[in-house]
């Protein structure tokens, strides 16, 4: 969610910018902050899963270095795998104990 606020943002500045609007400027502080909330849970969600340390270390550079392009591939291509066996372990710890 955080990244696709930040796109947003991000685009509502730039378009303003190329609009050469007075205000353009106020857009940028919170598509910044929107970015690095997107980046830290991004780098948390990768560290924290079990998959190799050579994709997480990959993962980590990518989104530091470019944010947005690492932020779409990770998110439309790469989420379901590295996610899903997380998940479905919480499921099947949570749903023993019940």
């Amino acid at each position: 969610m955080s990244f696709f606020i930040s796109l947003a943002l991000i685009c509502v500045e730039l378009s303003q910018k190329l609009s050469h609007a007075q205000d353009s400027g106020d857009w940028l502080l919170p598509g910044v902050i929107a970015s690095i909330v997107f980046i830290v849970s991004a780098i948390y969600e990768v560290q924290t899963t079990k998959i190799r340390t050579s994709e997480k270390t990959m993962w980590t550079i990518a989104f530091i270095f470019s944010g947005a392009l690492a932020g779409l591939i990770y998110i439309f291509f790469a989420r379901k795998r590295i996610i899903k066996p997380a998940v479905a372990r919480f499921y099947h710890k949570n749903s023993s104990s019940v």
